[in-house]
Order: structure tokens, then C-alpha cells, then sequence
């Protein structure tokens, strides 16, 4: 699918993701995804669980190597050999992860582990400064005093304060891109917005690129300004958030934004009950033929179980979708959304 022209900081191309599993069973996690971070903008990647976004997430920040094709960074292809490089590469692109209780070493204290982290990535200053720049991180990410929290283990706070030493420690590190996945997932509802907040506050403030990984549609619009729709391992739609929440063109698109709380709307919809396959996860090798999606969709075709549909333009600012409904060849389109 078409990207902007400008350069991008971090890039997919072609990236592909297989594993084996039993012996011979091939599974396709992702299969041929491209991406483009730039400064300053925020992409949301949506799907449901099993579609493969965290795999693209391990894939980016080079916890997994990918099958097929490269991450670019700044316009170069990352080769990590060696500890040093790992850790150039950490510096400009951390990874932010769902489960705050689990990404903090339970036996450190927060000065411990934010120290640590500095340390790591060349920070040299002696303790006045040190204390200084660990005061100033959790000012930044609004733990108010400071004071307060260095001394504290991670079991002595709540689920919100920890997420906000976890942003602080990615910001330690002083990177260029957030991959952020499912920041908010873990944390009560009432305070979701308030970390979602911080780090759009961040991200200007930074000029930081950043990947936001979610199946929430409702608060990928909110936060991003670009959304990817992502189903089995396939992007089945692409454009600007306004574009794709307002004018989904692809019926897994519906499906989510359809599956989004809304007290006006009563019903079931016809796509959330409609299609009689089985649902997301991986594919195999070899089985995918055709539309990722065919065998839930209300609105399949012979086609789209046989053919895998090409990318469509939807309109002329970059909203594109593989479908076989938004085809230039299609006559008919019958209207995604059923009236509650």
C-alpha cells in the first residue's frame, strides 16, 4: 500500500513472520506488512487478538527476527551483531509493553531500575545529576513529588502509577520511536485516558514517532492519526483515522467499529453475527487462498475465498483497502453496515 513521501524514522518492508509448530505445520503470524513511522505522528494498528500486531511489535523493536523482509531505520537496514548494536538500536526505538506489573523487576526499587537504564544508555553525570534527571523523568510523567516514588517497589503501586515508570523508562533511554502495545489494556478503564493523554502530550513535546498497537478502534481514532487494520496476519485497510472510522470500507472494519460500546445503538449488527467460518488466529501455510476474512464475512463472494483481493483506493488521501466489494470490477457493493 502507498506511503507518504516524506522519510520515515523506523520502516517496514515487506516484513513476513512464519514459525513452525508440531514438525511440519507451518503458521503465517504475518505475511508481507509494510509501515512507515515518522516524527511527530502516531500510527494505531488494529485488529483482535490473533491478527499478529504484537509479532509486529517484536518484529520492529528486533525481539524476533522476521522471515522475509527489513526494518529500516532511518532509511538503513538494521543488522544487529553484537550487544552494542542491540543497544544503539534500544536507544532509538523502545518498545512499551501491555502488562506493567510484569515489565518492572519486582526485587528493584523505581530509583534502581530508572538509574539502570540511564547508566545503560551512556548517561555519565555524577549522583546530584543523577538524582536531578530521575526527578525530572517522573516529572515528566506526571508521578508527583518524585521524591515519593524512587524509594518504592513496584508492588507498592497502583496498576496507572506503574505504566507512568514504565513511559518513564522508555523516556530514559531518550529514543525516537514508541512501539506501544496495548499500553492501556491492563489499566483501569477511569484512568486509560489519562495515560493516553500523557503520551500524546509526549509525543509532541518529543516529536517522537510512535506505533500504537490496540483492538480498541474507539480510542485508535482518538489517538492516531493514521490507522491500520490488520486481520490473520493481512492489513485489510489503511488510511487517515478520520477516514477509516468515518468510511470503513472493509468488513472487518465494520465488524470492529461495530463491536465498539455505544449506548444509542441497540442491536445486533449483521456483521458481529453474521458469517459462519471459524474467526481470527494465524493462518497456515498453504491454506489461505484468498480473503483472509471470506469465512466470517456476511458479504463473500466465490471470489474472495479464491482470489486474494488487491489494494483499492478508497479515496485520494492515502485511504486504501483489499477487498473485493471496493474493487474496480465490482458492480454492485451492498452496504457494509446494517441498520441497528
Amino acid at each position: 500500500m502507498s506511503e507518504s513521501t516524506d522519510t520515515p524514522i523506523l520502516q517496514a518492508v515487506g516484513l513476513g513472520k512464519r514459525y513452525r509448530v508440531r514438525g511440519r505445520r507451518t503458521v503465517v503470524a504475518v505475511d508481507t506488512f509494510d509501515l512507515s513511522l515518522r516524527e511527530g505522528k502516531t500510527v494505531a494498528l488494529v485488529g483482535e487478538s490473533g491478527s499478529g500486531k504484537s509479532t509486529v511489535a517484536r518484529l520492529l523493536s528486533q525481539l524476533t527476527l522476521p522471515t522475509k523482509g527489513s526494518v529500516l531505520l532511518r532509511g538503513r537496514r538494521v543488522r544487529i551483531r553484537g550487544s552494542r548494536a542491540r543497544r544503539r538500536y534500544v536507544g532509538d526505538v523502545q518498545l512499551l509493553l501491555q502488562d506493567p506489573f510484569a515489565s518492572l523487576n519486582p526485587a528493584h526499587t523505581i530509583h534502581y531500575q530508572l538509574a539502570r537504564v540511564l547508566r545503560l544508555h551512556g548517561f555519565r553525570g555524577g549522583r546530584a545529576a543523577l538524582e536531578s534527571e530521575l526527578e525530572s523523568l517522573l516529572t515528566t510523567v506526571r508521578l508527583l513529588p518524585p521524591q515519593q516514588f524512587l524509594s518504592k517497589f513496584p508492588h507498592e503501586l497502583s496498576g496507572g502509577q506503574l505504566q507512568r515508570v514504565a513511559i518513564a523508562r522508555t523516556l530514559a533511554a531518550d529514543p525516537s520511536v514508541l512501539l506501544l502495545d496495548e499500553p492501556v489494556s491492563m489499566l483501569d478503564v477511569s484512568i486509560r485516558l489519562g495515560i493516553l493523554n500523557l503520551l500524546a502530550s509526549l509525543k509532541e513535546q518529543r516529536n517522537l514517532a510512535s506505533l500504537y498497537i490496540t483492538h480498541d478502534i474507539a480510542s485508535a481514532r482518538y489517538f492516531a492519526d493514521e490507522i491500520v487494520v490488520m486481520y490473520r496476519g493481512h492489513v485489510v485497510e489503511r488510511g487517515t483515522a478520520e477516514s477509516v472510522t468515518q468510511h470503513p470500507a472493509h468488513p472487518y472494519t465494520q465488524l470492529l467499529i461495530e463491536s465498539a460500546p455505544d449506548p444509542s445503538r441497540r442491536g445486533d449488527n449483521a456483521l458481529i453475527s453474521g458469517g459462519t467460518g471459524k474467526g481470527g488466529g494465524a493462518a497456515s501455510a498453504g491454506e489461505q487462498t484468498g480473503c483472509p476474512f471470506a469465512r466470517r464475512c456476511p458479504f463473500a463472494m466465490a471470489r474472495c475465498s479464491a482470489e486474494m483481493p488487491g489494494v483499492s483506493r478508497v479515496d485520494d488521501n492515502g485511504h486504501e483497502v483489499r477487498c473485493w466489494l471496493n474493487s474496480d470490477e465490482q458492480t454492485e457493493r451492498p452496504e457494509l453496515v446494517a441498520s441497528a
